[in-house]
C-alpha cells in the first residue's frame, strides 16, 4: 500500500504564492516528484496564515522518499532551486494512499477547487498515550455523524509513520465548501457525538488550505 506525505512549507518573508519564479521552481518539483513516483502531487496553501504551503504526494514507502529520492542528484537541484524562497517545517507521512483520502479525483473536483468552492481541513490529533485503539475505536464509531454533514466527499486519513516522538499522531483531512461550513458543524448535536474521540487526545491541531494549482 502507497503511504501519503503531508509536507508543510514556510515562504521566506516577501516572498507570496503569486512569484513567478517560485512558482516555475514549484512546478518543476511537482514534475519531479510525480515523475519519480508516478502519482499526482497536489499543493495546498494555508487559509489561517497563506505564508504556509502544503505539498500532498504518494510513495510507494518510507524508505522510496526518505532514503532514495531525497539524497537523489534531481531532488538536490529542485532543493537548491527553492532555499531562498521557503524552508520546510516540518515532513509527515500516514498509512493511507491518496485513494482513500478526499483529494481531487476528476475534473469536476479540480474545477471546483480552482474556483475555491472546495477546501480541506488538515487536523492533527495527538493521542493519549495508550489509547492508540481506544481512539481508533472511537472514531470509526461517530465519523459517520461527520460525513453525514458533509458534502463535498468522503473523510479519509491515516496514523502517523514517522512520528518525532512517542506519542501517536492521527492526520484527518475533511473536505468542505468553506471553512464556515465546519465550524458550522462544530456547534451541532451530531459534532458533540462525534467530538467524543477528544476523550483520548491530549490535544489536536485544526487548520484550513485551499488548493493551489501550479
Amino acid at each position: 500500500m502507497t503511504i501519503t506525505e503531508i509536507a508543510l512549507l514556510y515562504l521566506t518573508s516577501g516572498i507570496t504564492v503569486d512569484n513567478a519564479a517560485l512558482r516555475s521552481n514549484l512546478s518543476h518539483a511537482k514534475t519531479v516528484m510525480q515523475n519519480y513516483t508516478g502519482h499526482t502531487f497536489y499543493y495546498l496553501q494555508q487559509i489561517e496564515d497563506p505564508a504556509y504551503v502544503y505539498i500532498i504526494g504518494e510513495w510507494e514507502s518510507l524508505d522510496q522518499h526518505m532514503n532514495h529520492f531525497i539524497p537523489s542528484s534531481d531532488n538536490q537541484v529542485v532543493l537548491e532551486s527553492l532555499k531562498d524562497a521557503l524552508t520546510v517545517v516540518r515532513l509527515e507521512h500516514i498509512d493511507a494512499p491518496h485513494a482513500d483520502l478526499p483529494l481531487p479525483k476528476n475534473e469536476t473536483q479540480l474545477e471546483k477547487a480552482r474556483c475555491g468552492e472546495l477546501i480541506w481541513s488538515i487536523v492533527r490529533h495527538f493521542v493519549k498515550d495508550g489509547e492508540k485503539q481506544k481512539f481508533q475505536d472511537t472514531f470509526d464509531t461517530n465519523k459517520q455523524y461527520m460525513q453525514d454533514y458533509i458534502t463535498e466527499g468522503t473523510i479519509g486519513g491515516g496514523w502517523r509513520i514517522d512520528r518525532e516522538y512517542s506519542k501517536e499522531e492521527f492526520v484527518l483531512l475533511e473536505p468542505w465548501k468553506s471553512v464556515e461550513q465546519h465550524l458550522k458543524f462544530g456547534k451541532t448535536d451530531d459534532f458533540k457525538k462525534y467530538g467524543q474521540i477528544r476523550e483520548h487526545i491530549d490535544g489536536a491541531e485544526i487548520k484550513h488550505a485551499k488548493l493551489l494549482d501550479i
